[in-house]
C-alpha cells in the first residue's frame, strides 16, 4: 500500500465516520502530477463509489451544460454507494459565480446521503468561489490539501 492510499484511508475513516454530519471532502493540488496520482488512487480507495471524470465525461454522468439545480441534485441525491467528481470545472465552466459558489456551499452544508469526493486543480478562481465554505488542511509529504466542511468543529 502506498503512502497516499493510507493517507487516504485514515482520511476517509475520519471524516467518512457515521457520527459524522458533514462528510463530503475535496483534495485540491496545483501539481498535475498530483492530480493524477489521486484520480487513480482514490478508485482503490473507495472501491465501491461512482467516478464522473471531467477528463473523460461518460453518459453516465450528467452532461456538462446541465444547470447547477440539476448538477447537485445529481451529485447529492441519487442512489450511489459514494461519488468522486474529478474536474468539476467540466461541469461547472459556464456557471455564474454565484452558481459556483452554491455547489460549494452545498458540498460544506449537505448530510446524509451518500458521501461525495471532489478532486480539483487549486487556483484562485476556486479559492473565490470557496469562500470560507471549506477549511483547508495540508497533507503531510505530498502537494495536495484536503478540504473540509467549515462546520466541522476544529477540535481535530
Amino acid at each position: 500500500m502506498t503512502s497516499l492510499e493510507i493517507q487516504l484511508k485514515n482520511i476517509f475513516t475520519q471524516y467518512h465516520a457515521p457520527k459524522e454530519r458533514y462528510r463530503h471532502v475535496a483534495f485540491s493540488s496545483k501539481d498535475e502530477s498530483e492530480l493524477n496520482e489521486l484520480a487513480t488512487t482514490l478508485p482503490n480507495v473507495l472501491p465501491n463509489y461512482t467516478v464522473w471524470d471531467g477528463n473523460q465525461p461518460t453518459e453516465n454522468e450528467p452532461p456538462a451544460e446541465c444547470s447547477r439545480f440539476d448538477f447537485i441534485q445529481q451529485t447529492f441525491n441519487s442512489d450511489l454507494a459514494g461519488l468522486i467528481i474529478l474536474q468539476p470545472d467540466y461541469w461547472t465552466r459556464y456557471w455564474s459565480h454565484l452558481d459556483k459558489q452554491a455547489f460549494w456551499a452545498a458540498l460544506s452544508t449537505r448530510h446524509g446521503g451518500h458521501n461525495v469526493v471532489v478532486v480539483l486543480a487549486e487556483n484562485h478562481e476556486f479559492h473565490a468561489q470557496n469562500n470560507h465554505y471549506l477549511i483547508p488542511h495540508e497533507l503531510p509529504n505530498a502537494a495536495m490539501t484536503l478540504w473540509v466542511s467549515a462546520k466541522i468543529p476544529l477540535t481535530r
